[in-house]
């Protein structure tokens, strides 16, 4: 059976552009169309993206990126589209943004193309990424770009710097720039300055686990998020050496049965708070039972080791806990 117009809906309508339907409706994304028809169904009222967000159910930022589209191929004017009233939370709410993960439905070549014409930014991040890789995009990779700056709201300046670090460090997987590009999408990374804070932060995490690891013989090669959080917070916040962080290792495997990454930042807080910067200065408090700190545990820097001592040790680990 057919489908036609149920005939009473004709006695409420409003106006839409035809060019609307005639010639973006294929290339708009769900977010563009959703705020082009409250647009028209609201003509007399503000445009305001806080508003529109809350009707159409899409993030601020998704709206914000729709009025912009819809300013750039003339159905807006372009004085209005940067339109924004965020809506702070109050003291005891602190909502989590979360975006969708990229929709199957996927751009054409064709709808790609008219997205570069539109936006030259667009056709020079592919430019920008084929060079760092050292091959073409190919259509995967022209698509995940274009909808983590389409679906995601990231500018094309930080997800050159994603695209860049991925590649640097092994994960050059379109499926992974996606999911990290979502990540700081919903963290709203969105300037130069936010993304260099959070690369820099992987970085410092990685080079610290890299040299934790290296000393207590710990297999995984990533750590969890928990555990990125405690090293970020006792080198960037404590200012502790990796010798530091040694020291509250050893003592904390003499006294749990398991790698307890809590009970070593109850260590490391109690040594900051109370102004120990050096191993030698833990000695004057050490308890009985308490293993005296290593001499010669290197700095972040790299300084050598005992590993002698660390193989006679090795067997006498606790088991790895995945989850501290």
């Amino acid at each position: 059976m057919g489908s036609s117009i149920n005939p009473l809906v004709w006695g409420n309508m409003f106006a839409l552009p035809a060019d609307i339907s005639d010639r973006y409706l294929k290339m708009a994304n769900e977010a563009q169309i959703k705020t082009a028809v409250w647009i028209f169904r609201n003509g007399s009222a503000p445009i305001d993206a806080a508003a529109i967000s809350k009707a159409i159910g899409k993030p601020v930022s998704a709206v914000e990126e729709a009025l912009r589209y819809w300013a750039s191929v003339g159905i807006l004017n372009s004085e209005i589209a940067p339109a924004t009233a965020v809506v702070q939370p109050t003291a005891t709410e602190a909502p989590k943004k979360e975006l969708p993960v990229i929709p199957e439905t996927k751009p054409s070549y064709e709808q790609i193309a008219i997205r570069c014409k539109e936006d030259p930014q667009l056709e020079q991040l592919f430019n920008e990424v084929q060079r760092i890789l050292g091959r073409t995009l190919g259509y995967d990779g022209q698509y995940s770009l274009l909808m983590m700056h389409d679906d995601y709201g990231l500018p094309t300046e930080v997800i050159l710097m994603l695209a860049d670090y991925c590649i640097n460090n092994g994960k050059a997987s379109y499926s992974y720039m996606r999911k990290m590009a979502k990540a700081w999408g919903e963290k709203e990374i969105d300037s130069i300055e936010k993304a260099d804070e959070v690369i820099s932060n992987l970085n410092t995490i990685q080079s610290v686990w890299n040299q934790f690891i290296r000393l207590t013989g710990i297999q995984n090669p990533k750590p969890t998020s928990t555990q990125s959080q405690f090293l970020l917070t006792w080198v960037n916040e404590y200012k502790f050496s990796m010798e530091m962080i040694y020291s509250a290792y050893e003592i904390m495997v003499n006294n749990c049965a398991k790698i307890s990454f809590r009970y070593m930042d109850a260590i490391l807080k109690d040594w900051y708070q109370k102004g120990f910067r050096t191993p030698e200065d833990t000695e004057k408090e050490e308890k009985p039972g308490s293993p005296a700190p290593k001499k010669g545990a290197g700095s972040l820097q790299g300084t050598s080791y005992d590993m002698d001592e660390f193989k006679r040790r090795a067997d006498k680990l606790p088991v790895y806990n995945k989850g501290e």
